[in-house]
């Protein structure tokens, strides 16, 4: 996050961008008929608050007396795209019984394409699916060869009129009325030291009911994509009371159950900084009062009002940590400018020929793989000549290594076996339990730097994909740490080959280097649901060999080229040469 106002999850688009706004109508003719829908989905794009969709209002009737079956299965379809969000009018269009039963929470699918037609059966809906949310509003996208969908609808007459008997569970939306009416949003919970905050992402409807369904969710715990990874202060009997209201000022009022009172001074005080970080995702809320039963609460330190920029200490995107970025170089590791080149380990040999290096979070210790890939050396920032402490050794080819908050060296050495992971720290050097990655070939890899995802890209039978696993950490040993199984991303809209080079770009968010369609070999920042990648590298006009990014904003994307050349991406999505007169390679950020 910036110091400012965040804008949803981060610097990027996270909604399915490049769609023109507009509902779909039902056509109401004879035969096999298209609903006309909006076009598939396509990356996103640099988005700020003036950016975000205006909802549209959307009114749809109700069945017509005398429709078709087509017409009133069509209406079905096109009442379920009600703004704001009501189910009265779809419910309409269904028999009593069928419209007691049909759920529409219980997921959300989103179609780009959907056409419907007679058969034997009654109507049959054919849609293209891009992605659901399920109950908590956690994105999957669909895999490719899943993504047509055959909806057959029976219908029979009530008092002389057709209506839907058999409704597919869950709700079925376009993908522009997802652009114009979800927002993603982060829930947040802390790391198991209670450290630094970790997002969660979700998508909800974005209207008046979002700030109390973001206290909901909250309150509900993490979702199953980091369940055993984070913690949270807020005890599980705890309950909202009511809806979350706001004041003309921005003074949000989160009315929860009397089981909030139980929690003790220390959880009340990590409650809060969860709430507001949540809540500050919304522009409108400034500040943060919890009341039971219409009494404010007193948070220790913060009276009974506090605001939602008042605990940026437990910033989970490096507000505090070094901003440099670094380099290799026949000098050793430098750090890069766009007006000087640096030396920080002056005289270490081992950094003029090391293969790959890591900078952790502070700015204070390098990490340096041998030229042979067998041992990784821990050198202090900054250092002239001094000798460094071997941290992993007897490897038998080491990846680029990665730092996380609690100063543990994640390394992935590449054996004739497969891949073996290692958590290490100055004293000990620890096989990490990983089970689904232990043995594969994993080519690239990064730890979030909240310290609760290892993103990996695994090739496999010569085929490459992007996988995260949450990480399980000791809270009183971090570096006792183990994986859960990982979990495969696909991304929606398009498909991405070829990658390397991985690095983490935020708390939820990272960047490869990839291709889409058989394309050149690009960046490509990609979310950890899987539900935008965002081609980032349209401007770079050098074939990229690495690829560095930092947690902050103010670290842009950093590419390597041939020749020794390194660019940076500026604010206005052109790419600047740093240090021309040296040769570089490998750059990377702190972290």
């Amino acid at each position: 996050m910036s110091k400012g106002r965040p804008t949803r999850r981060g610097r990027l688009s996270r909604r399915l961008a490049g769609l023109v706004l507009g509902l779909a109508g039902c056509c109401v003719v004879s035969g096999c008929v298209s609903v006309p829908q909006s076009s598939p989905a396509s990356p996103g794009r640099s988005v700020g608050v003036q950016d975000e969709p205006q909802h549209v209002t959307n009114d749809p009737a109700g069945p017509v007396r005398g429709a078709s079956p087509l017409q009133i299965a069509e209406g079905f379809f096109g009442a379920m795209l009600a703004y704001p969000q009501t189910m009265t009018t779809a419910r309409s269009y269904l028999t009593s019984s069928a419209a007691s039963r049909w759920d529409p929470s219980d997921h959300v699918v989103v179609y780009d394409t959907l056409s419907s037609s007679l058969n034997r059966s009654g109507v049959i809906v054919d849609a293209h699916a891009l992605g659901t949310l399920d109950r908590r509003g956690s994105w999957a996208s669909v895999r490719p060869g899943r993504a047509q969908l055959g909806i057959q609808l029976r219908l029979v007459k009530v008092s002389g009129q057709w209506r839907v008997a058999n409704p597919p569970s869950g709700l079925y939306v376009d993908s522009d009325y997802f652009n114009s009416n979800y927002s993603d949003f982060s829930l947040y919970f802390f790391d198991p030291s209670r450290v630094v905050l970790a997002a969660d992402p979700v998508y909800l409807v974005d209207d008046e009911s979002a700030a109390t369904a973001l206290v909901h969710d909250l309150i509900a715990g993490p979702t199953a994509s980091l369940h055993g990874a984070v913690t949270t202060a807020i005890s599980g009997r705890t309950t909202i009371a009511a809806g979350v209201s706001t004041s003309p000022s921005g003074l949000a009022e989160v009315p929860l159950s009397e089981d909030f009172l139980k929690l003790s001074n220390d959880d009340r005080q990590f409650f809060a900084a969860q709430l507001a970080w949540t809540l500050r995702q919304l522009p409108e809320i400034h500040s943060v009062s919890i009341t039971v039963d219409g009494t404010r609460v007193d948070i220790p330190g913060f009276n009974s009002v506090f605001g939602v920029d008042e605990f940026l200490g437990y910033d989970s995107s490096g507000l505090t940590g070094d901003r440099r970025l670094f380099a290799l170089s026949s000098k050793g590791l430098v750090s890069v400018s766009s007006s000087r080149v640096t030396p920080v380990l002056s005289g270490v040999r081992a950094a003029e020929s090391a293969r790959s290096a890591a900078v952790d979070d502070n700015g204070d210790l390098a990490a340096l793989v041998s030229s042979d890939g067998t041992y990784i050396g821990v050198y202090n920032i900054p250092s002239a000549g001094a000798s460094g402490r071997e941290w992993v050794k007897g490897a038998t080819s080491l990846l680029r290594p990665s730092w996380d908050f609690r100063r543990v060296l994640w390394a992935v050495d590449q054996t004739a076996n497969g891949s073996r992971i290692y958590a290490a720290t100055a004293k000990h050097q620890r096989v990490v339990r990983a089970p689904g990655l232990a043995g594969t070939d994993i080519v690239s890899f990064g730890v979030s730097h909240d310290g609760v995802r290892f993103a990996a890209i695994v090739k496999e039978h010569g085929v490459t994909r992007l996988v995260i696993a949450v990480i399980h950490r000791d809270p009183d040993h971090p570096a006792r740490v183990s994986l859960a199984r990982p979990r495969t991303i696909l991304t929606s809209g398009v498909v991405l080959s070829d990658l390397a080079q991985l690095a983490w770009a935020g708390p939820t968010t990272v960047v490869m280097l990839a291709r889409a369609n058989n394309g050149a070999r690009q960046p490509w920042q990609v979310e950890v649901d899987g539900s935008a990648a965002t081609d980032v590298g349209e401007f770079l006009h050098v074939p990229p060999t690495s690829v560095a990014s930092g947690a902050s904003v103010d670290a842009p994307i950093a590419v390597g080229a041939p020749g020794g050349q390194i660019y940076v991406q500026q604010s206005d999505l052109q790419w600047l040469q740093l240090g021309a007169a040296t040769q570089l390679r490998s750059p990377v950020y702190a972290g």
